[in-house]
């Protein structure tokens, strides 16, 4: 796989690229940025914005090159788990040059995508981090929830530009690894925009692998199985709406790829009401245990 190309540098034990998009930057912003990177990762900058099953991300403000303030987004991820997830990783690319490489190609595609800044790798424990710009908008459970207020013709404008929007990033071959509403951001202003955040998982569909419909759909239904605050189930047909238009979907196929989309986002929701359900009794049989000392 192409390796990214870049400026590396090294600070504190990190080794850092920085992407060949930023090589306007000056040598002192460069260590001002990795210095900011690096005092977020020791714990100096506060507390996890974010702390999702794989990374930990902090929020960063720092001055802009007008000296405004700014927020970066500073995405430590977690090392592969078990001798498996070990030597899988061992055998592809690093993950931070994976998102830097697909962020890029996504931005050329046109696609709202937030910027790279920079990654790393820490040649003592081998922890990665990428470093990147601020989605612009917000995110789309704020856009749906009742108590921000927002119109109801805006919102539901956002929520079929969105079945849009995943439309055409299928149409041109990429496959979202994690579609949640939580990672995806919509400006509605003037006209409205998506940005997809959060690409570690994202890859490029051969036009003839024989998963190619499934990861569709798998796409989906990863964005249709959470229940949000303000997303009725009408709602979320006005993102199917949008992405049936812009993939030219009638008839049969419509049809049929409706309702295999219906039962897949109810046997994720059945297991995981079941993880849950799981969960809340593990929690009560571990209190009993405390409680009887």
């Amino acid at each position: 796989m192409r390796q990214p190309r870049g400026t590396t540098f090294e600070v504190a034990r990190w080794r850092f690229l920085i992407p060949d998009e930023r090589r306007d930057l000056s040598a002192y912003r460069r260590d001002e940025l990795a210095g900011e990177v690096v005092a977020a990762l020791e714990g100096n900058r506060g507390t996890p914005f974010r702390r999702s099953r794989h990374a930990t991300t902090w929020k960063v403000k720092i001055a802009g090159a007008a000296g405004e303030q700014t927020n970066i987004f500073v995405k430590q991820l977690d090392l592969a788990r078990g001798l498996a997830g070990r030597a899988k990783a061992i055998s592809r690319a690093k993950r931070s040059a994976h998102v830097l490489r697909i962020s890029e190609e996504l931005r050329r595609a046109g696609f709202g995508v937030p910027r790279v800044l920079l990654i790393g790798e820490n040649r003592d424990t081998g922890n990665e981090v990428i470093v990147m710009s601020e989605a612009p908008g917000f995110m789309l459970t704020r856009w749906m929830n009742p108590a921000h207020h927002v119109e109801l013709k805006l919102r539901r404008r956002i929520l079929h530009q969105l079945g849009t929007e995943i439309a055409r990033l299928h149409r041109t071959g990429y496959i979202h690894g994690d579609l949640t509403p939580y990672n995806v951001f919509a400006l509605g202003e003037y006209q409205v925009a998506i940005s997809f955040i959060d690409h570690e998982g994202t890859q490029k569909i051969s036009r003839v692998s024989i998963n190619r419909a499934r990861n569709r759909i798998r796409n989906l239904v990863q964005l249709g199985h959470f229940d949000i605050p303000g997303v009725s189930r009408s709602d979320k047909m006005r993102v199917f709406a949008g992405y049936r238009a812009a993939m030219s979907l009638a008839g049969p196929v419509q049809r049929g790829m409706l309702r295999r989309l219906v039962k897949m986002i109810e046997r994720r929701r059945s297991r995981d009401r079941a993880l849950k359900h799981r969960a809340a009794q593990s929690a009560i049989i571990a209190e009993q245990g405390v409680a009887r000392g």
